[in-house]
């Protein structure tokens, strides 16, 4: 299951205004470069048809599937500390049915011109 997050307004590569849904899978504890443990959880965007008002109001709902992470053609990124880093995955959703092909194909496609990626909540 996931949750849907946020809402927030994007624009397309063609220059198109829509409605992104913010998802967040289910909690994971992960081990740092260190060895320290951490909670996080994955987080991705997902486009919609809805007005950003509609789509607040979906905030809390929850919806079957999962936040996978997939290999993409490599993109740069800043991080929150203002390094520039290289990036060669994102995190899609997957609905429940999902199958290994489809994730395949949503990992090839760039990120959203205008969109920063969605990264791991740390």
């Amino acid at each position: 299951m996931v949750v849907i997050i946020n809402a927030v307004d994007r624009v397309s590569r063609e220059g198109n205004p829509f409605v992104a849904l913010i998802v967040q899978g289910d909690l994971e504890i992960v081990k740092s470069e260190s060895g320290s443990l951490y909670a996080s959880a994955r987080k991705a965007s997902l486009p919609s048809t809805l007005t950003l008002e509609g789509a607040k109001q979906l905030i809390g709902k929850e919806i079957s599937g999962e936040v996978k992470k997939v290999e993409c053609k490599p993109y740069e990124h800043v991080n929150s500390d203002g390094e520039i880093v290289y990036l060669n995955h994102r995190y899609v959703y997957v609905p429940e049915s999902g199958s290994v092909q489809q994730e395949e194909q949503a990992g090839m496609e760039e990120p959203v011109q205008d969109q920063e990626p969605v990264e791991e909540v740390v």
